[in-house]
């Protein structure tokens, strides 16, 4: 007996839901148009009678199929004072809806992605068409919780810059190995896992180069395997940060800091230890500033500064880097477009030397944010960016990195 039960407990309990369901139908169908539903909630749970109830249903109903002709007789006073006023439509009084809030599924008039939130396209003489006409006009500003896009965004050649990107190339600089310190490095494969969010926003909400104030997150693992012996992992330099950046027309400016530590992987140091690489315990925590500005909608340039307030390794305080991007600003469809950037970072604890990274190739950018797919070449001459492989002077405990002079292919994703 319990088994039949079970088994016709789901029929049971569909039925049972449609039949409380159709005393219930008014509040799944009604259509919000303001804010406040207090006076809907006191108009539903009326003392009225049966037949009241049934044509305030049909009344909400009305309100989505635009329906003139409604039965006007049940409407009282006491409905009036609750719904509003009514307003005559062709010598017949149609009371109008209360405002309710949107807590439940909606009916939209037209698609979403039409509608203009905060931000507006609706600048003066404009329309959503001209979206990206202009894209430093000023535009409305709100509070926004992870917002789909970024102020200050990453740079397209840093080669510390938190992004997915994978590039395969051929070093023909000294390689780190004891024994084989006059050989090249040959083939090797960088990889970067991780990215630049935005968290908090006070600002516009364009679809590309917002306005305001932003708090960022950022973080990435830069990993290197060696191709030529089993895809070893040679290292693996960590980073995390936590930017909070300003942007004005066609500038932005950012505040940062950043924790980098660098460390040596496990089968390149068991294989190469007992032959004399020594791993060094390089770490920087990083105070950034650091500026942007772009002199045309398709050309930027930059320039920032860090200063370490901890070092270890070998690191000391100061670094610097700038570069400059030329890329399509707007979404490029799907045939895509060309780009190029440069970059260069100098770094204190190398006497100031450093290295310059250039890049060049094909762009994809999303339409309804500023998401970024690359294709292309990348060259990178001076010191490696994986901040293990330095040289150390026994006698002063100068550091110098080893060099890298590297060409290859890539890919890159910004989000």
């Amino acid at each position: 007996m319990v088994r039949d039960v079970l088994t016709y407990l789901p029929l049971i309990s569909i039925v049972a839901t449609l039949l409380l369901s159709t005393s219930h139908v008014d509040f799944v169908f009604a259509k919000p148009y303001a804010q406040d539903s207090k006076h809907w909630d006191r108009a539903s749970s009326s003392t009225n009678d049966h037949g009241q109830k049934r044509e305030l249903k049909f009344l909400q109903l009305a309100s989505i199929l635009a329906e003139p002709e409604l039965n006007t007789n049940f409407y009282s006073k006491s409905y009036e004072q609750e719904l509003g006023p009514a307003v005559p439509v062709a010598e017949t009084p149609i009371c109008s809806l209360p405002p309710v809030e949107p807590y439940g599924p909606i009916f939209l008039d037209r698609p979403y992605n039409d509608i203009p939130g905060c931000e507006s396209c609706t600048i003066p003489s404009s329309n959503l068409n001209n979206c990206f006409d202009n894209l430093w006009a000023p535009r409305p500003w709100c509070w926004q919780i992870l917002p789909n896009n970024l102020i200050y965004t990453s740079y397209l050649a840093g080669p510390k810059e938190p992004r997915l990107a994978t590039v395969w190339y051929d070093d023909t600089g000294p390689s780190p190995i004891p024994g084989r310190r006059g050989e090249q490095n040959g083939w090797l494969w960088d990889s970067t896992l991780g990215g630049r969010v935005s968290v908090l926003r006070y600002g516009s909400t364009t679809e590309l180069h917002p306005q305001g104030f932003e708090l960022q997150l950022e973080g990435a693992a830069f990993v290197r395997l060696d191709p030529e012996y089993d895809r070893d992992l040679r290292s693996a330099d960590y980073r995390f940060g936590i930017p909070l950046v300003y942007g004005i027309g066609r500038w932005q400016t950012k505040i940062a800091y950043y924790h980098n530590s660098a460390h040596i992987g496990d089968e390149f140091y068991e294989k190469y230890h007992p032959l004399g690489f020594e791993r060094v315990n390089y770490v920087r925590d990083v105070i950034v500033l650091g500026n942007s500005y772009y002199m045309y909608d398709w050309l930027r340039i930059y320039g920032e500064v860090g200063w370490s307030f901890f070092n270890d390794g070998g690191s000391k305080p100061w670094e610097f880097q700038f570069g400059t991007e030329l890329i399509q600003a707007r979404p490029t469809g799907i045939r895509g477009a060309p780009f190029f950037a440069v970059n260069g970072m100098t770094r204190q604890e190398l006497n100031w030397g450093g290295n310059v990274c250039v890049q060049a190739g094909w762009a994809w950018r999303g339409y309804q944010s500023e998401k970024l797919f690359r294709l292309g070449f990348e060259y990178l001459y001076g010191s490696d960016p994986q901040y293990e492989f330095t040289n150390t002077d026994p006698v002063t405990g100068k550091i110098t990195a080893l060099n890298q002079n590297r060409a290859g292919i890539g890919m890159w994703y910004d989000y």
